[in-house]
């Protein structure tokens, strides 16, 4: 009898902490839902196509509040937002910026109830890995959005002249030392699929020296 009503006490107690468990995480997703309803209204819906200069912040980003959403615990706001992607059927999309040594373009992706299902820079950087030093004479790196057959499609393109001092080889004592002009194009195609990811083709890269 004593086991009896061991068993049950220890049941009793599982099942409240069960329930107190279950109307936390309510509580929870009802404060991320609302957040996020909060951040919808402090901007705006784009219209596409959108076309960004990577380097180049558009002044009419700013924060709201976005990295609390991702982080609640997080004070400081570094996410300037310039709106939300106009397909908000299973996800709202936030483009804005993360900031680094340079501003670059990203994409912050919630689900209906505020939980966050991808936060990506969405940007062609550091692509001249195969020179080990390089002066740069000019460089492009932009970012377009529009709407075609897979939904809300992407294009990244970069471009990058200048002159290269040393290509380095596999072994590092044959490298050659030289001293040439590169010109290299990069496109990058992608889309954002129903379930609010980002998919990326391969990269098509095209050396126009």
């Amino acid at each position: 009898m004593k086991n009896l009503n061991t068993y049950l006490l220890f049941f009793l107690g599982f099942i409240f902490l069960s329930f107190q468990f279950s109307q936390e995480e309510k509580i929870n997703n009802s404060d991320k839902e609302k957040k996020l309803r909060e951040l919808i209204s402090k901007t705006k819906i784009l219209e596409l196509p959108i076309f960004l200069d990577v380097y180049q912040e558009n002044k009419s980003a700013k924060a709201i509040g976005l990295s609390q959403l991702i982080n609640p615990n997080n004070e400081a706001d570094l996410m300037p937002v310039l709106g939300i992607l106009p397909d908000t059927t299973n996800y709202v999309a936030f483009l804005g910026y993360g900031i680094g040594d340079v501003a670059y373009s990203m994409l912050y992706i919630f689900d209906k109830k505020g939980n966050l299902i991808e936060n990506k820079a969405i940007c062609l950087t550091d692509n001249l890995n195969i020179f080990e030093e390089v002066d740069i004479n000019d460089e492009t790196n932009t970012v377009r959005f529009f709407k075609k057959d897979r939904g809300t499609e992407i294009t990244l393109f970069s471009s990058v002249k200048g002159k290269k001092y040393r290509e380095f080889e596999s072994n590092t004592e044959n490298t050659n030392l030289t001293d040439s002009l590169f010109f290299q194009k990069i496109i990058q195609t992608g889309f954002l699929n129903e379930k609010g990811k980002v998919i990326l083709d391969e990269k098509i890269i095209e050396d126009c020296r």
